[in-house]
């Protein structure tokens, strides 16, 4: 019984730690999305990316073998 119970405030203890985290990270969030709306409307930069580009390759300079 003292095990279970063991298991259970250190679980517990987990889910604290744990929402603690993501409150922090959605704080992150929160920030970041802030930022990038500022960037575009006070400098006109357009930070996120259009979906239906393609994806870059790079420079096109392959090293042939």
């Amino acid at each position: 019984k003292d095990s279970s119970q063991k298991k259970m405030k250190e679980m517990e203890a987990r889910i604290q730690e744990l929402e603690a985290a993501l409150g922090r990270k959605q704080i992150q969030v929160d920030y970041f999305e802030k930022m990038i709306e500022l960037a575009k409307t006070e400098l006109d930069i357009d930070i996120k990316k259009n979906y239906s580009t393609p994806q870059s390759t790079g420079s096109g300079k392959t090293k042939k073998k």
